[in-house]
């Protein structure tokens, strides 16, 4: 009986340890998502280039405002990480923003590929300018969280 109710003790303190690490890791992955948005605010480009893994991508799907009386259009582009992030680099006054994410799901397999799926606005001096939807996948490198491959909608503000 002891060891029946040693054992039982044993098990559920295993099984109560998993959701904090689970919790644990998926803080880690949303953590550094967002420190990638803050750094993509403030315009902080070698810590962004940082916050990529190599090979990464980025995709865009943007609904764009209708040309004359048609209907709305949809434009899909692809990018490197890097071309992305030259072409950032080119702009010569950007303009600092915050991206809040909020409706936040993170999931992580075998504990090396993560998702981040999120709503987002993008903010400027206070008001919104866009929202959409950020999608990241994120891969476990020495230790870090390093994103892979964005893919977002933009809409603009109504």
């Amino acid at each position: 009986m002891k060891r029946t109710l040693a054992t039982l003790m044993i098990l559920v303190c295993a099984g109560a340890a998993t959701p904090r690490a689970q919790t644990a890791d998926r803080k880690a992955v949303q953590d550094a998502v967002e420190a990638f948005l803050l750094h993509l605010g403030d315009h902080e480009y070698d810590k962004v280039a940082n916050d990529f893994a190599a090979k990464s991508i980025i995709i865009v799907v943007r609904e764009r405002p209708a040309s004359g009386a048609g209907p709305v259009e949809w434009t899909n582009s692809y990018q490197t990480g890097e071309a992305w992030l030259e072409g950032l680099k080119k702009n010569p006054n950007p303009t600092t923003f915050r991206e809040p994410l909020t409706n936040v799901n993170v999931t992580i397999d075998s504990g090396r590929l993560a998702y981040v799926r999120a709503d987002f606005t993008t903010v400027r001096d206070g008001k919104v300018g866009s929202s959409g939807v950020d999608q990241f996948t994120l891969t476990l490198e020495n230790g870090a969280w390093k994103i892979a491959a964005i893919a977002y909608t933009s809409l603009p503000a109504k």
